[in-house]
């Protein structure tokens, strides 16, 4: 059995254990980024919780049942023994308690305090529930002339780039036979710079901006998500369950060629 990536590029079976994968990544973003900063700049992982609201598929699926003591936490209710000549009972509520997936990024801030760039691996609560909230906590970011870079790595949804979802596929494809990387520099609001990786191909090492009169430094996204493979034993990812979505006819049959060629399968 092969335990490195069976793939050249980004491994659409990860996503099965997103949370971690999302997490490990956001850390190797930080580490490599404080070894090939300049020595002006730091690299620091933030974390927060944001309730978005709403109910949504891509909250975290550990639920939790709350049996009795009273349902902890639920307060009594007045129960009179009639209700318009009727005798009633009230209703005892079926509790479920919902974990919120907290919200992860790696900032780079200058020695003077300063953000400079913030670097988003994207969940898929930054797509669908906390789309809103996202697309605002970008606008503030570019507001303040801080940079923003957003590593995408997920098939399902419709993308955060700011493109209608027809031009954005008459000029890219279907967006689940690819990933992106989208940078969008502070100096230049209305530009994009758009890193297109198709499901084959390795994915890219992509420019993270500082200030502008500083270099970018660069990213191999690859690399990173090698090691995350790695160190979470993605080898015992059950490789035969079907991928939402499912891949063209040609990208599954060559999926299943690498797969079998790795002994996955």
């Amino acid at each position: 059995m092969q335990k490195t990536n069976p793939f050249p590029g980004m491994n659409p079976f990860m996503e099965q254990r997103w949370h971690d994968a999302h997490h490990t990544l956001i850390g190797l973003i930080r580490q490599v980024l404080g070894r090939e900063l300049p020595e002006a700049y730091s690299a620091l992982a933030e974390e927060q919780v944001i309730v978005t609201g709403g109910s949504s598929p891509t909250y975290y699926p550990d639920l939790s049942i709350v049996e009795d003591e009273w349902k902890r936490g639920l307060p009594p209710v007045w129960t009179p023994g009639e209700y318009q000549g009727l005798t009633v009972a009230v209703a005892s509520p079926d509790i479920v308690t919902v974990e919120t997936p907290p919200e992860r990024w790696v900032e780079v801030r200058h020695d003077d305090g300063e953000l400079v760039t913030v670097i988003e691996v994207i969940s898929p609560t930054n797509r669908e529930s906390g789309r809103t909230a996202f697309l605002a906590k970008r606008g503030d970011y570019l507001a303040a002339g801080v940079n923003v870079v957003e590593v995408d790595l997920l098939r399902d949804g419709r993308r955060l780039i700011d493109i209608e979802p027809a031009a954005y596929q008459s000029r890219y494809g279907h967006v689940g036979e690819h990933y992106t990387v989208c940078t969008i520099r502070a100096a230049l609001p209305q530009r994009r710079e758009i890193y297109i990786c198709p499901l084959r191909n390795r994915l890219p090492v992509v420019r993270i901006p500082l200030r502008h009169s500083d270099p970018d430094v660069p990213l191999d996204i690859q690399a990173l998500v090698d090691q995350v493979h790695a160190s979470g034993r993605y080898w015992k990812l059950d490789y035969r369950r079907s991928l939402e979505p499912a891949p063209c006819a040609d990208d599954l049959a060559w999926m299943g060629e690498r797969l079998q060629a790795a002994a996955l399968i």
